[in-house]
């Protein structure tokens, strides 16, 4: 994952597209917030939302950042996804703090049920 530019645009406060897999098979995009956590990516989302099930039931996945300063430039993580109770927020929270927020209570209804999507790497790919 240390390749040149790949944790600039990992670490960075940009916006990535994850892709899941719908029950159909097909492609199911997108944009989330993420926070890189060690080996993993962490993707906050309420519960319920079509990424949540779509990685419930089948765990590939795919993360795309593009570098803003050159469209040109980008990194692709292919992985396997869980998903995990965030009862705490702790994980939204992590994600929000990367983008400029105190805390993510702003972007949730009250007593909105969070997940934790973490994406384990497979391939990394980019330019």
């Amino acid at each position: 994952m240390d390749r040149p530019g790949f944790l600039d645009l990992l670490d960075g406060p940009h916006t990535a597209v994850l892709t899941s897999l719908l029950p159909d098979g097909s492609p199911q995009s997108t944009p989330v917030w993420f926070l890189r956590q060690g080996e993993e990516i962490l993707v906050s989302s309420r519960a319920g939302q079509q990424k949540h099930r779509n990685v419930v039931r089948d765990p590939r996945v795919a993360l795309t950042v593009v570098d803003p300063a050159n469209p040109m430039s980008y990194v692709e993580v292919r992985g396997t996804a869980v998903a995990e109770d965030d009862p705490t927020y702790e994980a939204r929270d992590a994600v929000v703090r990367k983008h400029g927020y105190a805390d993510g209570s702003a972007f949730d209804p009250p007593d909105a049920r969070r997940v934790v999507i973490r994406i384990r790497p497979h391939r990394i790919t980019g330019r």
